[in-house]
């Protein structure tokens, strides 16, 4: 687990959405502070074709970013998944966005509130319509940006959303989400977030799983990824069919199996970070 920042679960001023550089790489918008949130650009997104933007979860705020013991870190995964892309598709424009646009909350106790996802949904919903309109746009949320996501979904311009190991997407139903647009769901073999509580409750609570028989989504393999935070394990069919979705390969992407999963260790239940 990282050692996290200043907890700061409030109200946050909007993003400024253009193009800089900063840190000795291509920004989007970066608020400055230690604490703050830093917005990504990897490849061209003002001429891509297909655009997937990064949502992480808990725990994940400028201060860290650029940190590379952090196997994990949004930026290494969003390396990799646009890597995926150019090899499933070498001759298409891609562009990937890490959007740590948020105020992201610090441990478990913070991430059962919506309020994070609230406030930071609609700045990420700003975001995927300052991307050039001619791109089609995949959300991929991982952990608590599931939640993001989810709340973005219906002011945003998305043609695609894919939850990776959600507590929930922040509301009751499909329906709520107010989103015509493709839906999909993994989950790990031996992801502990199953465990979370499903409630829905004024601010607390993030409602059912996406991976719900009957919620909507269209779930798909990861293969045998370990633990909460390996969706975009290089060479996995989970990164694999991520990549796929981005691309609008739908027929490529391969359907999960009867799921069989793990014996999941009481530690890893009692982890607090959903980063």
């Amino acid at each position: 687990m990282v050692a996290a920042g200043p907890s700061t679960i409030s109200d946050t001023d909007p993003l400024r959405y253009e193009r800089t550089v900063e840190y000795g790489v291509r920004l989007l918008a970066c608020d400055g502070t230690e604490d703050g949130r830093i917005v990504e650009e990897l490849g061209d997104a003002a001429t891509a074709d297909h655009v997937a933007v990064l949502v992480p979860g808990n725990d994940n705020y400028l201060g860290n970013y650029f940190n590379q013991k952090r196997a994990t870190r949004p930026r290494a995964n969003a390396e990799t998944l646009l890597n995926t892309m150019r090899e499933v598709a070498p001759g298409e424009r891609v562009a990937v966005v890490v959007w740590v646009g948020y105020r992201t909350p610090r441990g478990f106790g913070e991430a059962v509130s919506r309020r994070p996802a609230m406030d930071g949904a609609r700045d990420l919903a700003r975001l995927t319509r300052f991307l050039p309109s001619s791109a089609r746009v995949t959300l991929v949320g991982h952990s608590y940006g599931t939640v993001v996501c989810g709340l973005a979904l219906e002011q945003g311009r998305v043609s695609d959303c894919v939850a990776l190991g959600s507590p929930g997407m922040g509301t009751r139903t499909r329906q709520e989400l107010g989103f015509e647009g493709n839906l999909w769901a993994a989950l790990g073999p031996s992801d502990w977030i199953r465990f979370f509580p499903r409630g829905h409750v004024g601010e607390v609570g993030h409602g059912p799983s996406p991976m719900r028989r009957g919620y909507g989504a269209r779930v798909f393999e990861t293969g045998d990824i370990p633990g909460h935070c390996s969706y975009y394990l290089q060479g996995s069919e989970s990164v694999r069919n991520i990549a796929r979705i981005a691309l609008g390969r739908y027929d490529e992407v391969t359907p999960v199996t009867v799921p069989v999963p793990r014996r999941v260790r009481s530690e890893q239940v009692r982890e607090v970070a959903l980063s």
